[in-house]
């Protein structure tokens, strides 16, 4: 695999840009999990966490920005992420509803305080486009797919590539909560050998993510 293994722990947070929020919406969202390593012989995915916030700047353009608790209570880095996804086709029947995105992460800190290294700063951009289909009463849920990258355009380009699959969840009387559950599969055809730690994935190629996300949506559209 590429040398991009901190990405793996700040880049983890379930998908954004599944659907829009709508004009007016606030959506506050915080999500757990990570890269499926074995713990004590299971596997068990790492209990990485974000939390952020979505804002709907029209019914098909979003903008989000969230910050990664877990990097700076385990690992002595500030991170955090802005980004904006935007619709370019509704969901019509069999037809999926199709967004993009794009993420910037920027974190800093000392890289490897037991080497002597001095602290940095790292930046990274995370393109990803997603299909998804509404279901349920009223369309609440929301199954999807897509394709993911994350990029550290350094000294030279070092990326990750991904595919992921996930539901979103309508919960709460009113239907402005969400609960989603998201898979990754991270560079699919890359050997994880030698990885420390210990990925769990098919034939030990690449890096499966495993994230649990909630969120709940104030103002706009009922």
């Amino acid at each position: 695999m590429r040398p991009l293994l901190p990405l793996l722990l700040l880049g983890c947070g379930t998908t954004h840009g599944i659907k829009p929020v709508g004009k007016g919406a606030v959506s506050v969202e915080g999500s757990l999990g990570g890269p499926v390593t074995m713990v004590f012989g299971a596997p068990i995915p790492l209990p990485l966490t974000t939390v952020g916030a979505t804002v709907g700047a029209t019914d098909t353009t979003d903008v989000h920005a969230s910050i990664h608790p877990t990097a700076a209570a385990m690992f002595g880095l500030g991170a955090g992420d802005l980004g904006v996804s935007q619709q370019f086709l509704e969901n019509d029947g069999g037809r999926p509803r199709l967004m993009g995105d794009l993420t910037f992460t920027g974190a800093f800190g000392d890289r490897d305080p037991d080497a002597g290294h001095e602290g940095g700063f790292r930046g990274f951009l995370q393109p990803s486009v997603t299909a998804s289909w509404d279901w349920g009463k009223q369309g609440q849920c929301a199954a999807y797919t897509g394709l993911t990258a994350f990029l550290e355009p350094a000294d030279e380009l070092h990326w990750l590539g991904g595919l992921y699959v996930g539901n979103r969840f309508g919960v709460g009387a009113s239907k402005r909560g969400h609960v989603d559950v998201e898979l990754k599969w991270l560079d699919f055809w890359a050997s994880s050998e030698p990885i420390v730690p210990e990925f769990v994935t098919p034939g030990n190629l690449g890096a499966l993510e495993l994230q649990f996300a909630y969120g709940y949506r104030f103002g706009g559209k009922p």
